[in-house]
This record gives C-alpha cells, sequence and structure tokens, in this order.
C-alpha cells in the first residue's frame, strides 16, 4: 500500500559527512616535513601540487585528508602573503560543503589580483571564487565564467558541476573527445548531470570516468550515480516487479556496496544505501541490517528513510499506540500500522473480524486504495466459512472490475499479502489475476513470482505454471523453484521429471524436510522398491530429525507408512522426549495412520537418543508415572532426568523392587511408554478442535456394548445425512455424497446410490456425444454401472474406457480393504448395534464388486497432459471429492469425453464446453445387448433404489408370467412407482390385462389360490396384489366415463386373453368381485358395464 519512495541524493549534499580515510597514490599524506620544506622553499606559483593534492582530496568527498594537510601547511610560520591567501582559499574550498555562512571572497580576489600569479593556481582560485559566487549568485558566476581569459579544467569542473545547464553539459559532452577530457571535468560533469536529474547521462559519464580514471572516487561516485539511474528508471515499477536484468544490476550493487562501506566512510555510501534500501523496498536483510547500523548517518541525508528503517526494525514500532479500533474509521497511515501489527502477530484476527462487524472501513482521500483496504482487511478477518468467503470472492471481483489499472500502483508486497490470503482461503484464481500485472516473462525469482506460481498450482494451471518456470535459468533456479516444478511433473504423473526437480533443490538445499517427503513419494510412484527407499531415506540429513518440527512431521509419516516404521519410531520418541505437549499429536497420529504397515516384531531396533524407558511407580504415598530421557532438559512433568537421583534408582530397579521407598511397578519400553504420554496430553489437550478421543471401556462386562453404542452414536454420520439441504432436487449426487461421506468416495457412492433420498431426483444426462472411441469413468459412474450389471455391455461396445489415477485407486483400496479377514462394517440404529463382516459385504454387493473388479481390469490410467484446468472446475473442487475433480480435470486436459452418471454434473461440464458421453443412450444399448435374466438387476435397482435406467413393458409382461415370488413382486413395484407413466401411455388398459392375465394364471396354475385365495395361510404369491393393482390403475385411467366401466373394461380384456377354462373365469370373477366391494363400486352397474363389453365385443 505504501508507495515506494525514491530517494535521489546529490553526493555534494552529504561532504559534510566526514570520515578518516586512508588513500594512495599522489594524495598520500607522508609527513609535515614534505610540505613545509615546499612552502619555505618556494613561492605560492609553486604550490601547485599541494593545492592539486587538496583540490583532488575535495573532489574525492574526502575533507578529513584535505584538512589534515591545511593544518601542516599553515602550521609553518613566516609564509609569503601570497602563499597565505592561497591556503587561506584552499581552506575555503574544503570547508565550503559544511558551512551554513558564506565567507567572504575578499581574500579571493586580493589573491587573483596578483601579479605574476600563474595560470594553474589561478585556475584553482578562481574555481573557488565560482563556486563560493555559485551559492549566493547563479547570474553573478556564469558572468565570471564566461568572462574567463582562459580555459582551466578547476573551473570547467565547478561550471559543470554547478551552473551548466542540461543542454550545455551535452554539447559539451559530446563535442569533446572523451579521452581527451581530464578527470576535474569528467567528475564536474558527473555531478551536474545528477543536478539536472538526468541519471542516465550521469551514469555514461561516470562510467567514462571510472573507465579513465579508476580511482576510489570514481568507484563510490559510479555506484551511487547507477542507484540512482535504477532508481529514476523504475519509479513505477516495484523491486520484486524487476526483470533478470534489473534484479541482478541490483545485486551487484547491493555486493559493492556491502565490500566497499566495510572499510570506508564515504557519505556517497550512505546515499546509495539509502537508494538500494528505498529500491528493495527494504526487503533486502543485509541492506536494512546495514541501515540500521548507518541509522544517523542516513537520518542527515534521507529522514524518511530512516523513519522507514525505524518502522520496520523488530516490530516494536508503538503500531499498538497508533491503532485504535475503538474508531470505525481507519486512515491510510493507521491501516499501514494496522497491517504491521497484523503482520507482527500484535493484534489479534478475532479482534479485527469483530471491528469489521461492528462497521469497521478504511476512508482515505482516494477511492481505489480505500477500497482495497477494505478487501484486503476482509481477507485477513475471512473465516473459512464458505458463505463468508463466497462474499470476499465478490469484492475480490468488484475491485478488479472498478480499478484493475490501478493494480501496480499498490506495493507489490502487499498483494502478495494478500494473494496468500486468497490461496489459504481457497481462491486461488483471484490471486492469478491479482498478481499476473506484476508478472512478466523476465521476472526473478521473488516474493511474487513464488506466491504467483503458487496460485498457478492451485488452480491447477500446470502449463502455463511450467512455462513461466521455463524462463528460469539453472543458475536462477531456488530449491524452492525446483520443488515447485517437481510438484507439476508429480501431478502430470511424470515422474522421472518430478525426481529430478526433487534432486536438483536437494542438491542445493539438504535440509529442506519436504524436498525428501516428495522424493520418496515420487520414487515410491515411479516404482521404487523397498530397498531403494530405505536407501533415500538413509540419505537424509541427520539434522532433519534432530528435533520437533512441523515441517518435518508429513515426511516421518510418508517413511513410518511405506518405507521403515520403526526408524519413524524411533525419531517420534525422540522428538517427544524434547517437546512432548509439540509432539503428542504428531506421534499419535503418525502410528494410528502407519498401524497396517507394522511389523509382527515388537522389538524395534533402533534405540532412540534421548527416550529411554517408562515408569511407573509408587513413593509409598502416590503412584507416578514417567519417562526416562537423557541429554534434554526435563522440564515437563512426565519426564525424568536418567542421570538425576531419582532417574538413577529408577533405571535399575526390577519391577517389583522396593529401594528406599521406592517401588517399580511397571517398566514399558520408550516407544509404548512414549504413546500412553503422548495420546494422554492430546486427549486432556483437545479444545474442540480435535477429533483424536480416548475412551475407557467399563469394568463390568454388561455395559461393554451399551457404551460402544454410545461411542458410534457419537462419530456417527447420520447427522449429516438427515440435513435438510440434501432434499434439495437440485444438489447433485457427486456434492451430496462429498458432504456426507467426505474422503470415501466409495462409500459416498454405494451409501447414495442405494438411497432412495439421494436416487429420487436423479434422471439420466441425454445430451452429449453418441459416437466415440474412448471414455473417462468417475468412481461413481463405476459404481453405478458396476451395480446395475452393465460393465460386460460397457465392454462390449468395443471402446477404451480410461480412469485417473485417483480413480483407480480409491477402487483399488476398496477391494483391498473389503477383502481383509478383518473387515467389518459397524453401526448404529434404532434397534441397536449392527455389524457386517467381509463375508457377508461381499455376498451382498456381489454384483458391484465383480463389476468394478472387471472394470480395472479391461480399464486404462491416462497421465495428465499439461494445460490450465478451466477455471469452473476449480471453483468445484472444494464441493467434489478429489477423485471426481481428477476425472474432470483428466478429461479436459486429455480431451476424453465424460460418462458421468451425475445428470447435473454433467450439463455443467457439457455447459461448459467439455465433451460428455450421452449417458441415456449408453444405457439404452446396455440394456438393449443384454438378456432379461442379466437385466433383472438394472430392474431391482431401479425399482427398489430409484437408480435411473430404462425398463421395457415387455419385462414387466414377461416378469408377471413368472412363478417365482421376486418377479411378481418387482411387478407389483412397478405398477407402484410408475403408475402415472403407465396411465399416460396409448394403450393402459391393455397392458394393465396382459399383466393382471399373467399373474392370475401362475397363481390359477400354482394352485393355493383356489384354496382361499390371500386368506389361505399356504399362499406367498404376490398375484392378488398385482391383479388388485392393475384394477386402481384402470379405474384411474382416462376410458370411459364412470370407475365401474374402466373396471369392467379391464376384467373383459383379461377374460378375454385368457383361455376358455371355467375355473380360470370363476377366479378372475371373484377377485374383481373381491375389488369392486373393497372399493365400494356399484357392483351390478360393473356386471352392466362388463355385459356390454361383451356384446360390443370390447368396445
Amino acid at each position: 500500500m505504501v508507495e515506494q519512495d525514491y530517494t535521489f541524493i546529490g553526493d555534494n549534499l552529504v561532504g559534510g559527512n566526514t570520515t578518516n580515510q586512508s588513500h594512495t597514490g599522489s594524495g598520500d599524506i607522508v609527513g609535515g616535513d614534505k610540505y613545509e620544506y615546499i612552502v619555505r622553499g618556494i613561492k605560492s606559483g609553486d604550490l601547485m601540487m599541494v593545492a592539486a593534492t587538496i583540490m583532488q582530496d575535495v573532489c574525492y568527498r574526502d575533507p578529513n585528508k584535505a584538512h589534515e594537510k591545511l593544518n601542516v601547511l599553515n602550521g609553518i610560520g613566516a609564509l609569503e602573503v601570497e602563499v597565505q591567501l592561497l591556503l587561506k582559499a584552499l581552506k575555503i574550498k574544503v570547508e565550503l560543503e559544511n558551512r551554513s555562512d558564506l565567507p567572504s571572497k575578499s581574500d579571493l580576489l586580493t589573491l587573483l589580483k596578483s601579479d605574476g600569479l600563474p595560470n594553474n593556481i589561478c585556475d584553482v582560485v578562481t574555481s573557488i571564487l565560482i563556486d563560493l559566487e555559485s551559492r549566493s549568485s547563479v547570474d553573478l558566476a556564469r558572468k565570471r565564467y564566461a568572462d574567463l581569459s582562459f580555459e582551466g579544467v578547476y573551473c570547467k569542473e565547478i561550471f559543470y558541476e554547478f551552473l551548466a545547464s542540461e543542454e550545455e553539459l551535452k554539447d559539451n559532452y559530446q563535442n569533446a573527445k572523451v579521452y581527451n577530457l581530464s578527470e576535474q571535468e569528467l567528475t564536474g560533469l558527473v555531478r551536474g548531470a545528477l543536478r539536472v536529474n538526468n541519471f542516465e547521462f550521469a551514469f555514461e559519464i561516470a562510467q567514462c570516468l571510472h573507465e579513465y580514471f579508476c580511482s576510489s572516487n570514481s568507484t563510490a561516485l559510479l555506484l551511487y550515480v547507477e542507484t540512482c539511474s535504477l532508481c529514476s528508471s523504475n519509479q513505477q515499477l516495484h523491486y520484486i516487479s524487476f526483470n533478470n536484468k534489473k534484479k541482478s544490476d541490483v545485486d551487484r550493487l547491493t555486493n559493492q556496496l556491502i565490500s566497499d562501506i566495510s572499510d570506508k566512510k564515504d557519505s556517497r555510501h550512505i546515499a546509495a544505501l539509502a537508494n538500494l534500501l528505498n529500491l528493495t523496498n527494504f526487503s533486502d536483510k543485509r541492506l536494512f541490517d546495514l541501515g540500521t547500523s548507518y541509522l544517523d548517518s542516513i537520518k542527515k541525508i534521507t529522514p524518511e528513510c530512516s523513519e522507514r528503517i525505524e518502522l520496520l526494525a523488530g516490530g516494536t514500532v508503538g503500531s499498538k499506540g497508533k491503532i485504535d479500533l475503538a474508531n470505525s474509521f481507519l486512515n491510510l497511515e493507521q491501516f499501514e500500522s494496522l497491517d504491521i501489527a497484523l503482520n507482527n502477530n500484535e493484534i489479534k484476527v478475532s479482534d479485527l473480524r469483530r471491528w469489521l462487524e461492528h462497521g469497521g472501513e478504511v476512508r482515505t482521500d482516494n477511492d481505489y486504495m480505500s477500497s482495497f483496504g477494505n478487501l484486503y482487511l476482509n481477507a485477513w478477518g475471512c473465516s473459512l466459512d464458505n458463505d463468508e468467503i463466497q462474499r470476499l470472492n465478490r469484492k475480490a471481483d468488484d475491485f478488479l472490475d472498478l480499478y484493475e489499472e490501478k493494480i501496480l500502483q499498490f506495493n507489490p508486497h502487499i498483494i502478495v499479502r494478500l494473494c496468500i490470503k486468497f490461496i489459504d482461503l481457497k481462491l486461488p484464481l483471484q490471486a492469478v489475476k491479482y498478481l499476473e500485472p506484476f508478472v512478466s516473462n523476465e521476472v526473478w525469482v521473488s516474493p511474487v513470482l513464488y506466491c504467483y506460481l503458487d496460485a498457478l498450482f492451485a488452480s491447477e494451471k500446470f502449463d502455463l505454471l511450467l512455462s513461466k518456470v521455463s524462463h528460469l535459468s539453472p543458475a536462477d533456479k531456488t530449491p524452492d523453484i525446483y520443488l515447485r516444478e517437481a510438484r507439476v511433473y508429480e501431478r502430470l504423473s511424470d515422474y522421472p521429471s518430478s525426481i529430478a526437480s526433487t534432486r536438483a533443490s536437494i542438491e542445493i538445499e539438504p535440509d529442506i524436510p519436504y524436498a525428501w517427503q516428495l522424493l520418496l513419494h515420487v520414487s515410491r510412484e515411479n516404482g521404487a522398491n523397498q530397498e531403494q527407499l530405505e536407501d533415500i531415506v538413509r540419505e537424509i540429513p541427520a539434522v532433519i530429525f534432530s528435533s520437533y518440527d512441523d515441517s518435518s512431521v508429513p515426511l516421518v509419516g510418508e517413511i513410518a507408512t511405506y518405507v521403515d516404521v520403526n526408524f519413524a519410531d524411533k525419531v517420534l520418541v525422540d522428538w517427544f522426549a524434547q517437546s512432548p505437549d509439540k509432539s503428542a499429536t504428531a506421534l499419535t497420529q503418525i502410528h494410528f495412520n502407519s498401524l497396517d504397515n507394522n511389523p509382527d516384531a515388537t522389538v524395534n531396533p533402533y534405540k532412540p537418543l534421548y527416550c529411554c524407558d517408562g515408569v511407573r511407580y509408587s513413593d509409598g504415598f502416590e503412584t507416578f508415572s514417567r519417562l526416562l530421557v537423557r541429554d534434554v532438559a526435563a522440564d515437563h512433568p512426565i519426564l525424568l532426568d536418567i542421570e538425576s537421583p531419582l532417574g538413577k534408582k529408577l533405571s535399575v530397579m526390577q519391577v517389583g523392587e522396593t529401594l528406599d521407598n521406592l517401588k517399580l511397578l511397571e517398566r514399558l519400553s520408550p516407544f509404548v511408554a512414549a504413546f500412553r504420554h503422548a495420546a494422554d496430553i492430546r486427549h486432556k489437550g483437545n479444545d474442540g478442535t480435535d477429533v483424536f478421543k480416548m475412551f475407557t471401556l467399563p469394568s463390568n462386562e454388561k455395559d461393554f456394548f451399551p457404551y460402544f453404542e454410545k461411542i458410534l452414536r457419537y462419530f456417527s454420520p447420520e447427522e449429516s445425512r438427515s440435513n435438510e439441504a440434501l432434499n434439495n432436487p437440485n444438489l447433485s449426487l457427486m456434492m451430496r455424497a462429498h458432504y456426507t461421506d467426505r474422503g470415501n468416495p466409495l462409500r459416498g457412492a454405494i451409501v447414495n446410490l442405494h438411497s432412495n433420498d439421494a436416487t429420487q431426483n436423479m434422471k439420466l444426462f441425454n445430451k452429449g456425444e453418441e459416437h466415440f472411441e474412448r471414455v473417462i469413468v468417475d468412481v461413481y459412474t463405476a459404481v453405478y454401472l458396476s451395480m446395475m450389471g452393465f460393465i460386460p455391455s460397457v465392454i462390449d461396445l468395443n471402446c477404451e474406457i480410461v480412469l485417473c489415477r485417483n480413480t483407480k485407486r480409491a477402487l483399488e483400496k476398496w477391494l483391498e480393504d473389503i477383502s481383509k479377514d478383518d473387515f467389518m462394517l459397524m453401526g448404529v440404529s434404532e434397534q441397536g448395534l449392527h455389524k457386517t463382516t467381509s463375508d457377508s459385504f461381499q455376498k451382498e454387493f456381489h454384483f458391484l464388486i465383480e463389476g468394478i473388479k472387471s472394470l480395472l481390469e479391461i480399464s486404462k490410467v491416462e497421465s495428465l497432459k499439461p494445460s490450465d484446468t478451466p477455471e469452473f472446475l476449480i471453483k468445484i473442487r472444494d464441493v467434489v471429492d478429489e477423485t471426481v475433480f481428477s476425472t474432470f480435470q483428466l478429461s479436459f486436459a486429455n480431451e476424453i469425453p465424460l460418462l458421468c452418471i451425475d445428470h447435473l454434473m454433467a450439463e455443467l461440464v457439457y455447459e461448459s464446453g467439455l465433451s460428455v458421453v450421452n449417458m441415456t443412450s449408453i444405457v439404452q444399448s446396455s440394456i438393449n445387448s443384454l438378456s432379461l435374466k442379466d437385466r433383472k438387476k438394472s430392474i431391482e435397482c431401479n425399482l427398489y433404489l430409484g437408480t435411473p435406467c430404462a425398463i421395457f413393458y415387455n419385462d414387466i409382461i414377461t416378469l408377471s408370467r413368472s412363478s417365482e415370488l421376486d418377479d411378481t413382486h418387482l411387478v407389483s413395484k412397478f405398477l407402484d412407482k410408475y403408475s402415472d407413466q403407465i396411465i399416460q401411455t396409448g394403450s393402459p388398459l391393455e397392458f394393465l390385462a396382459r399383466i393382471a392375465k399373467n399373474v392370475v394364471v401362475v397363481d390359477f396354475l400354482d394352485g393355493e389360490i383356489l384354496q382361499g385365495g390371500a386368506t389361505n395361510p399356504k399362499y406367498y404369491g404376490h398375484g392378488v396384489q398385482v391383479f388388485n393393482s392393475c384394477c386402481r390403475l384402470a379405474m384411474n385411467t382416462h376410458i370411459g366415463h364412470t370407475s365401474e366401466q374402466r373396471l369392467a373394461v379391464l376384467i373383459y380384456g383379461i377374460i378375454y386373453l385368457s383361455n376358455s377354462s371355467q375355473e380360470l373365469f370363476k377366479l378372475i370373477s371373484h377377485l374383481a368381485n373381491e375389488f369392486a366391494k373393497g372399493h365400494f363400486l356399484d357392483i351390478e352397474a360393473c356386471y352392466r358395464e362388463l355385459q356390454s363389453c361383451f356384446d360390443s365385443g370390447g368396445g
């Protein structure tokens, strides 16, 4: 927010900052005798060598050396008047820079009027006079210079430095042969160009000066001039937006300044330091440290720069005193102080949030700055609530809509901080948009680039990310750049490239834990065996494991889960011995996550460095549990130094042994003891944000199951399933399942596709491609196709089926889990506890399991091609499972048509321009290719679970002829579920008559219905139920005018379709009569209408 303060300081303004300084060459101070001899032996005209050296000291901005020489000379007695006047003139020159009042020029004029004064001495004295007059009257000084009868280098130097216009400077420089110009002339030209603020011109001349007269003066002047030139040419461009060339120049100047300023104290170095501090926005620690060291010197030159250093130094800048959140409004200065306070943790985010909720806002003279300030503070105060995040997203869009052209006017550092908040809040697309104006293809590896690459990665814009990184040379790539590159290659499944980039990072900086974790993960994905992974672990520097750090936890987790759990346990218990509270969560979490990898052996071959045995002992009054440790500070209540008096006793005692009133009750291995203490710390320290909880089983066995039921209810997800928001018909299946079973897509798919609540609004997507060579399938579609029995027919379509890597892993992991001997699902319902074992689960879901196995056998996994993921996919990423997002992403990147059971998601993807397969067409083709026996599974799923698929009327008619009770029940379910659709068909009564006739015939042939019908205990059929359903539906058709007439038409159709068996006619008549009476129909009217049908032949 703070606009960059570029400081352009003329080096002539800092001449008063005197310091002792040694020079070599003609300016050396050999001793007072040298000058005494010269002055005593010759007259003023022969003092040119002395005058030249003093004038050089002044030119080189070394007044101390000049004063030293003058003091020696002035200490000599009996000097000639002309000599005395010359020394006075030189003294005026030396002191002119530091005097606030101007000295008299009488002595100078007197000396110039002396007869026989040599031209070179006259040049020196006249230059001093012109210098003096220029400070009070430029016109007088210019007139004197114009009237000169000679051209001396010292007068030219003064003219160029103080009087010449920019045009005169250029003319004199460009019209001269540069190699013929003296050092004084070139120096004057440089300083004159600085005076007229033509820094590029000054830099050009300074380079010539340094080339032809290389000295400490030319070096310091060139350094200072180049910093001015850089500041001048980059007033609208921030340091971290520089290209590589400019950044290299700044680095070179910084290194030179650090080297030169260390043994000298040239005021021009202080000015250059101030310029570089402003140029780098005080972000270079080396320069900032120099700034604090030379703070008083900087204050004399530029108070603003010194104030900024004081403000940023240590964070203790009194920002709390400046910020009063009791006020509703903050001005720009207060906003800046609040920003510093927030970044230094001096103000709680909760306090900021309350201030914002009560109407707090930033108000400045510029609307765009006020708007940005409010956006920035809202980002700081935004919680993880989705509604809040979306409001912030809209504010970010609104700001860019109004002030996009102003974005470059902001300090990129505050833009970076804002964008880090965007990324943390899962709004990476906003971060990309806000950072893009600051990033060019030639940008150096700055905080802007780091943040921009992070935003691109979070936005899945891999193609653009790799493009930006490709512009960096290997020398410019930092370990963090290589790691960002490696992450992209890992996402693209280009594991060799990912390994190479990770190795490159490690070669530069081997102590980054994440680099080793990534290397292990990618190597494992690339097919590395156990021995190769162990070799990598042995490469890891020991310092990474030496003490607890949050950044090392994922690495140890990777090792525990996939490489060497024993080594990981050793590291964890040593961490725990050093920092129990910090490492308790890591120890317990990694232990539980790696349980499947724990070896059968109970003895860990690794010996901890710091963690010793756990002991439980009594002192006769109380019982204690402690962990013995060595070589660490035992400052936690559970720790006991093994070298302490008590520790020494307990370390040698046997269980049950008593020594000095101490009794050792239990001794545990370091690994068991540390885990128990860690679990206890984590449990007791849970503030409600940790999912970890310990339970103590009741001592009475009969209370075990009620207690366990209580635990299951505590963790039951049923509450999430009962959320009213899930009843929204516009909520997609994938979003619903992600909410109810987050992190478990297979369970989410199975549970929701077996729930009428979830399937009641599902449809089959009926747009998109009907001809394709390959399709990509997500987890939900895989489950649907498998449970419906469609996998064989999909295979017969002769198209390639593609899975993303995440989907394949999820399917394989599910199959692996349900096949384990110890697999068990437990739940709690109104009836109490219930469990499902592996065998029972596999029997119940046999169709599903076999379908998924077949799908895995014939499917292909493709790697993601580099591309920039569409924005709409990024926006839905958090509301769907990772497998779904990866599937959609692969569909887009690799141009594979998507086959999706979620019609709402399919519609979204289709409308966004991605290729989608017509699901209706696929299902129809599958059904047509299956026999009725195979189609029955899809019919069952549709009727009982609500999963969408087409059901043929002919299949229902065929099933109605079956003597299987399940088939008859399917017919009954079909009539109940699709009654409205049946009525709307062209010939509903004909269809109903066929079904009713078939079920009656089946029951008639069975015979039990003739022995009392539904009242016969031996009758288990659903024929009567189906017959009655047909009658009810017939009464609701639009045929005829009365219910009796419609029923009569149906009964006539049933009799017409039946054979001439009198017994069958009687049964049909009986069933119709019972239905009519049960529905309060006019029996006589029914018979009349039926007779009318016979008379008219059904008409």
